[in-house]
């Protein structure tokens, strides 16, 4: 197919965003990572997720693509709540598998997924907590009554760039505290194992950068973590939109 042309052949008079949310225009995605938090401490950053510490720190991905293992902490969640997973295969290929729960037996997928970038309900609403663990590690969680994982977390996967248009944080910090809150963007190559921090900022209850102009590449195979800790104090909610274009690199 060459390179995927950011045009498309039907709807021209729309707006871009639309087209892509629509899709409208081939080999195009329109991406939304989001994570919250009330566990901000202000030891150390960390991208917000279920399983964030008042120590923060960087989330720690599987070492190999494994077999996921997901149980409720509800027996309420029973074979008629589906969970759908996805992720990356050991090749960084795009991977989704969606598995009907049974309470608080476990239940394993069939797919082995190397990373996590959602989990989310297909058909209610979950009454406990959900994890997905490989072995005693848990590396993603849906909280009771939310419906999805909550992680400003997301993985480049193979054969894709993906562009970040924005990035919103919201903070429990008032203006009249002397404490602040620090943002970072640290990506890490899945191959290469390199690690860069693409961006950073402090800020008092909003933080707000736009890309439009100019949205940022993030090669394939980029584990990306939109990362925030408090200057002093804990602990604090905070949360993270970030949104972009995921483009399929030319065949």
């Amino acid at each position: 197919m060459g390179i995927y042309s950011s045009v498309t052949r039907v709807g021209a008079f729309e707006p871009f965003e639309l087209q892509v949310a629509r899709g409208q225009i081939a080999g195009h995605t329109a991406i939304q990572i989001f994570g919250y938090s009330t566990a901000v401490g202000s030891t150390a950053l960390g991208p917000l997720w279920e399983g964030l510490t008042l120590s923060g720190g960087t989330y720690t991905y599987p070492s190999a693509a494994a077999a996921l293992v997901l149980v409720s902490d509800s027996a309420s969640d029973t074979s008629a709540l589906s969970i759908k997973i996805d992720g990356l295969d050991a090749s960084y290929a795009p991977l989704s598998e969606t598995i009907a729960m049974n309470g608080t037996t476990n239940v394993t997928t069939t797919n082995l997924f190397l990373r996590i970038n959602q989990m989310s309900t297909t058909n209610g609403v979950n009454v406990g907590n959900i994890t997905a663990k490989i072995s005693s590690t848990t590396y993603a969680k849906i909280n009771a009554g939310i419906g999805q994982t909550q992680m400003s977390l997301y993985s480049v996967p193979a054969g894709y760039t993906f562009y970040l248009y924005y990035v919103q944080s919201d903070a429990s910090i008032g203006f009249t505290s002397s404490t602040y809150m620090k943002y970072a963007e640290y990506n890490k190559s899945i191959t290469s194992g390199e690690i860069n921090l693409l961006t950073q900022s402090t800020f008092v209850q909003n933080l707000n950068l736009p890309y439009n102009f100019q949205p940022i590449p993030h090669t394939e195979k980029t584990d990306m973590q939109f990362q925030v800790v408090a200057s002093t104090g804990s602990p604090y909610t905070a949360n993270i939109f970030a949104g972009g274009i995921l483009i399929k690199n030319p065949d």
